[in-house]
């Protein structure tokens, strides 16, 4: 049997790759197939999803403030208000080099409008650290996303197969693990641990990020905190153990590759003729959904088209390495 043919192939599991298929198949009328496989309400997540990081590029700032209402929009619409919640994520930096990375950060937020608060120093932070507090992000909440948007992009004719099964003119690789998979001399697998911990005493806050330890915590309703660390297994446990309360108990761990650009910058475009690599982007990556949908689609405005090649495999990538948490 002949494999069907679609515009576009999305490859990924992740809300970036949902918000893809959805944008491109609802609102650009492109046919689209979705390869994926939904381990949210069993697995660990390899990532969050988050529409405020610490990043110091003002074009970033731009282009999220600009498109974080889409995202939130459509993802209220189609899976709920389940599928989200509000949160003021604090960031916290341990060296030099961090918390100028940090006050830049601070200063490009306030300057788009979001409210920013300094923490005072020593309240249940590591000695010497600096922090800051971002007032109102959106976090998305991955098994729910997954159980109201697939149904939903069925009734778009978005169609759910395997791999190999398809033809494609345009694949877009859209999670770590298919950007992983598809060899192009252009990324690097980063060892990664997740890692869960039974209830614990109340954090800082919600959502935590410390930008020295490449380190993320959320701390879910029931107070058990969920943490993404970079490196292997035995040191980011480390990592996280010197983040979280004292008497906070394991509960599950597991160690994966993340996918980075060999540079540090994010990448996005064209990694082979006809495969659209999308990597690097944090946790902000699905609240970029709309403009990169648009750029696949053609109807990219002139900014969301300057953005995404600056940040392609051929631009001078120098000139766009970023903080991405």
């Amino acid at each position: 049997m002949e494999a069907a043919a679609f515009d576009f192939a999305i490859i990924g599991a992740t809300p970036l790759a949902l918000l893809l298929a959805g944008f491109l198949a609802e609102r650009h009328k492109r046919s689209v197939c979705l390869v994926a496989e939904f381990h949210d309400d069993y697995r660990l997540p390899r990532g969050f999803d988050l529409s405020l990081a610490p990043l110091t590029r003002p074009e970033t700032w731009a282009l999220l403030a600009a498109s974080e209402p889409e995202t939130t929009k459509l993802v209220t619409r189609v899976a709920g208000k389940a599928a989200f919640s509000r949160l003021d994520p604090m960031v916290v930096a341990e060296s030099p080099a961090g918390a100028d990375a940090l006050s830049h950060a601070r200063h490009m937020a306030l300057g788009f409008g979001h409210e920013v608060e300094a923490i005072a120093a020593g309240a249940g932070l590591p000695e010497g650290a600096t922090a800051n507090r971002f007032r109102d992000a959106v976090f998305l909440h991955r098994g729910a996303m997954a159980r109201g948007f697939v149904p939903w992009l069925e009734s778009f004719g978005v169609r759910r197969v395997r791999s190999g099964e398809f033809q494609a003119e345009f694949i877009v690789l859209a999670d770590d693990e298919a950007v992983l998979s598809h060899d192009n001399g252009l990324i690097k697998a980063v060892a990664a641990t997740g890692i869960a911990t039974a209830p614990a005493a109340k954090l800082a806050a919600p959502f935590m990020t410390f930008l020295d330890r490449g380190l993320s915590l959320h701390q879910l309703d029931n107070q058990g905190v969920i943490a993404v660390a970079r490196g292997e297994e035995e040191e980011a446990s480390g990592q996280v153990g010197a983040a979280l309360p004292q008497g906070a108990r394991l509960a599950g761990r597991a160690a994966f590759p993340l996918a980075a650009a060999i540079d540090g910058a994010p990448l996005l475009g064209l990694s082979r003729p006809g495969v659209f690599t999308i990597a690097g982007l944090g946790a902000t990556g699905a609240f970029l959904a709309a403009p990169l949908a648009r750029y696949l689609a053609g109807a990219a405005s002139d900014a969301e088209a300057t953005w995404i090649e600056a940040r392609s495999p051929l631009a001078d990538r120098s000139l766009i390495v970023d903080v991405v948490a």
